[in-house]
């Protein structure tokens, strides 16, 4: 009897451990058969992580910075494309973890089971960026874990931060809202961009855009033409294969004439029609006059240009 009951206690001890604690404990699946790979905080030769190539990051949490890389998979690589990029996290008894969306993309051969203090990892079961702080010696039987970097300062700072945190991830050295390598020219033409020329059956209309790291994307790849889809009878929608960076979604409502980007969908949306639905969103600007063209168009190829 009392070998059976310290069998039992094992167990529950087993299950009592989750990557996004303590908000998840009851929807997180314990994978012992999973094998494990452990992440990198620092010096390690395992290339299955991106170690051969990383890309170093800032992590900013009001006045405390903290310096750490990306590695070099797929979802790291997500990640990288949408930076400057802000996450709220709880803190947990091992990590800090939060809501991350759009979901980071992963593959299957990059999940496992475990961390190491420092750890920077997407939970797949809860979409949640988590930082972990704690615990490496007990956390073999989390699973659903992909590790995507590591903080290389202090930990000690890690821990003293508060229960609940906003962090704002950015490359290293970034010197210009939207943390990119790209060369200055090209930053300074999109921040200098405050109008566009949209076409659509050769009706021209134009928008005042807002100076956003979104904004900014769209910016970068003008001249565009899209096959738009008219959608709920009040908007005009592409969606966009990949996810664009974003640096103040959230939910709301809209006004007729503006444009936006939707997150979870990918979605560059032109409003022409009021509903009172609210969603979350980034403001990308606003249509100057003549929205209404768009009401009851049906699907159509409209193009996107800078305005001379």
């Amino acid at each position: 009897m009392r070998c059976l009951e310290t069998m039992v206690m094992a167990v529950c001890m087993i299950f009592s451990l989750s990557a996004c604690e303590p908000s998840t404990l009851e929807n997180e699946p314990v994978i012992p058969e999973t094998p494990q790979k452990p992440g990198i905080p620092g010096e390690d030769d395992n290339d299955d992580n991106g170690s051969a190539e990383r890309t170093a990051i800032t992590l900013t949490i009001g006045e405390t910075v903290l310096e750490g890389y990306l590695n070099d998979n797929r979802s790291a690589r997500d990640l990288i494309s949408r930076l400057p990029v802000t996450v709220n996290l709880n803190r947990g008894a091992h990590d800090y973890c939060g809501n991350i969306t759009p979901a980071l993309a992963y593959d299957e051969s990059d999940v496992q089971n475990g961390w190491k203090n420092g750890d920077l990892a997407f939970w797949t079961m809860g979409n949640d960026f988590v930082i972990f702080h704690s615990d490496e010696e007990n956390s073999s039987s989390t699973g659903n874990i992909v590790n995507i970097g590591a903080i290389t300062s202090d930990l000690e700072t890690v821990r003293s931060l508060g229960h609940n945190i906003d962090v704002t991830i950015a490359r290293s050295g970034s010197g210009n809202e939207n943390g990119g390598d790209d060369d200055n020219n090209s930053n300074e033409d999109s921040s200098m961009v405050t109008k566009m020329r949209i076409t659509v059956n050769d009706r021209i209309l134009t928008a005042t855009l807002e100076d956003n790291v979104t904004t900014r994307a769209i910016v970068q790849r003008l001249p565009m033409t899209l096959p738009m889809m008219n959608l709920y009878g009040r908007e005009m929608c592409y969606r966009f294969p990949e996810a664009l960076p974003t640096d103040n979604a959230h939910t709301r409502g809209y006004e007729v004439g503006e444009i936006v980007y939707y997150p979870p969908m990918h979605s560059f949306v032109i409003m022409y029609r009021q509903n009172g639905e609210r969603f979350q969103m980034q403001s990308i600007g606003r249509i100057d006059d003549g929205v209404g063209i768009f009401d009851g168009i049906g699907n159509v190829e409209v193009r996107f240009e800078k305005a001379e």
